[in-house]
């Protein structure tokens, strides 16, 4: 029997949002229904307005003007319609103030569609009376919204759950995927996943962590992606986790979906002392459930007691993060000024050394760096950006990393008619770096 002829067209239910006329790929849309206001969520997420309540289940409620900002004042706006769409099991509902109906477009248009430069969801067709029809990329954007639904902890499921089927049930869990393999981690963990920013921060000696980035004005330390068992050097997503003493970035392909487990479908730890067990869905397609308890201790932190917080009120903190380096002395570099840390090949010498502490220069990044050594027997470059001025600092080790409000403020003392600051934990003061005081740190 011949097959049939493959389709020339594609089907696409028009949709108007203010000023924008979007397209979306029928074959996602499941309903579209009179707008409701949205109930307010526990956690505050930009991409969600709220949730609905449809039967047993509860819907995310998009905002999407977190994508087309130039629609804010019409998403605001009362009335309009919900149109509810799925994919890959993920179910949202889009606030718009028209339907269009559904418009059959030739499969040759839609691939030659150009993208919006300014918003990647969109691309760009002219109709045949000249307006213009943006299609939206529902698959994508439920990719998102279903990373918002894991970090505002929505349940879709739990309205259906009985009191004694609840006893059952493991706790919400996102679900992600990296390198082809899937794990598992409490929602509740979850506070946000996104594109994968810069390293402000890059660490070269190996080990957990491979550096720091900035998300909401605060640290994430980097997840290697090695701990994971993958092979990828670096991921295109992120996943923020953490508690209040501090965040950790896990290094994911794609976030999948929110899901509830039963207790059943859990087998013994994995092997990886990051994993707390192995679960088993309906389909036998294994996931690996991360030790939510192991993951946070990766988290550099110095944890105080209610007494020591309270104190900490009368002493304000350092909103700094330091890097702790062993250079004769002990030494706190602001992380704020570290670009990158390298590892010193074995064969390093550092013979060419002047009485100041200069070492020469090497060529980084096609510029000359010019080299101060402070330790004696140094294994690792610092490089330094300051002021537009680039250095690189050679220690004996790095020793540890002190993050954002683990250290007292700076304070000044004098030692032997000399003048430097220093911070301290409970535990230890450290000698500050300032690059004003390269020539005393260099000779002592």
């Amino acid at each position: 029997m011949s097959q049939p002829p493959a389709p020339d067209t594609a089907t696409y239910a028009l949709l108007q949002l203010g000023g924008w006329q979007l397209g979306v790929a029928a074959t996602l849309v499941r309903q579209a229904r009179a707008y409701v206001e949205p109930a307010a969520l526990d956690t505050a997420a930009p991409q969600l307005a709220g949730r609905l309540v449809s039967g047993p289940q509860q819907l995310a409620a998009l905002d999407l003007a977190h994508w087309l900002p130039q629609a804010q004042a019409a998403s605001a706006a009362q009335g309009g319609y919900h149109v509810v769409l799925e994919h890959a099991g993920i179910q949202l509902a889009m606030r718009v103030d028209q339907l269009g109906g559904l418009r059959e477009l030739p499969l040759s248009i839609v691939a030659a569609a150009s993208p919006h430069s300014d918003m990647p969801l969109l691309r760009c067709i002219t109709l045949d009376d000249d307006s213009t029809l943006h299609l939206l990329d529902g698959e994508e954007l439920a990719r998102q919204a279903g990373s918002a639904i894991a970090a505002a902890s929505l349940q879709a499921d739990s309205a259906a759950l009985q009191d004694g089927e609840e006893l059952r049930q493991l706790p919400p869990m996102g679900v992600f995927q990296l390198d082809g393999q899937r794990y598992a981690l409490p929602a509740a963990l979850i506070h946000e996943v996104i594109s994968c920013p810069p390293m402000t921060t890059p660490f070269l000696w190996g080990g957990p962590l491979r550096g720091v980035t900035e998300w909401r004005g605060q640290h994430v330390y980097l997840l290697a992606p090695q701990q994971l068992g993958s092979s990828q050097s670096t991921a295109a997503m992120l996943a923020v986790v953490g508690d209040q003493h501090g965040y950790l970035g896990l290094p994911i392909d794609a976030a999948l979906t929110l899901r509830r487990f039963r207790l059943d479908q859990l087998s013994g730890a994995d092997d990886g002392q990051l994993y707390a067990g192995l679960i088993v869905d309906d389909q036998e397609r294994p996931i690996r459930l991360l030790d939510s308890a192991a993951l946070l201790r990766l988290i550099p932190h110095t944890s105080r007691s209610t007494r020591q917080q309270e104190g900490d009120s009368a002493q304000q903190r350092s909103r700094e993060a330091y890097l702790v380096c062993r250079a004769g002395i002990r030494l706190a570099i602001p992380i704020r000024l570290v670009e990158q840390v390298c590892v010193l090949p074995a064969d390093f010498s550092s013979a060419g050394a002047t009485a100041d502490g200069s070492s020469g220069s090497i060529t980084w990044r096609d510029q000359t760096l010019p080299l101060h050594q402070l330790g004696a027997a140094p294994t690792r470059l610092l490089v330094i950006c300051h002021g537009g001025r680039m250095l690189g600092l050679l220690v004996d080790a790095v020793e540890t990393l002190l993050p954002a409000l683990s250290a007292s403020q700076p304070r000044a003392i004098c030692v032997a008619g000399r003048a430097f600051r220093v911070i301290s934990t409970r535990h230890a003061s450290y000698t500050l770096f300032e690059p004003q005081q390269l020539d005393y740190f260099s000779t002592h």
